[in-house]
């Protein structure tokens, strides 16, 4: 695991964590295997860690489930959004916003998830992580930062229409 990114795995959510706890897992009963008498508490203790790891990983499966069920009265506005495209408005403009994250109106189920943004006119897509808040008092937006601007194609005004969203599932990532 030396030389992995771990941060990149990371940022997969839940999933990532499950997969790096289930390697570290493996590498303990590696480790412990060679020692000619295996430890009986060691043993005991790779193998509560390997239970919660299993707890994890039945969470991640049923974490998708588990959103859809609980949205309740709120079905009819996330329905579109799980694997739905819907256009939006993009805007630039917070300074402290970083490349590859994006603000979202404080009204909207995808905060924290990923989104996959595509110009219409131009078919060039992004992925950014819907990671910051913001007030919003009329309509629906998402601000970008510049560069992130710029890869969607130079959008020449400051807002756009042309931009079809698609948003991840709860700790998914897009695979572009």
């Amino acid at each position: 695991m030396e030389d992995w990114n771990i941060i990149e795995v990371l940022k997969v959510g839940l999933p990532g964590l499950v997969f790096l706890l289930s390697m570290l897992a493996f590498r303990l009963l590696s480790a412990e295997q060679k020692n000619p008498p295996p430890s009986p508490l060691m043993l005991k203790a790779i193998r509560n860690f390997m239970l919660v790891n299993v707890f994890l990983a039945i969470m991640t499966l049923a974490s998708p489930i588990i959103d859809g069920m609980s949205s309740g009265a709120g079905a009819e506005e996330v329905a579109p959004l799980v694997g739905g495209v819907f256009d939006t408005l993009v805007k630039s403009g917070i300074a402290q916003l970083k490349k590859g994250n994006a603000a979202v109106c404080h009204s909207v189920d995808y905060v924290n998830r990923y989104l996959l943004l595509k110009n219409k006119e131009n078919n060039k897509m992004i992925q950014v992580f819907a990671s910051t808040i913001i007030p919003c008092a009329q309509g629906q937006h998402i601000v970008l930062h510049a560069e992130d601007i710029a890869k969607l194609g130079g959008i020449v005004s400051e807002t756009s229409s042309n931009v079809e969203v698609v948003v991840a599932l709860p700790g998914y990532k897009f695979a572009i």
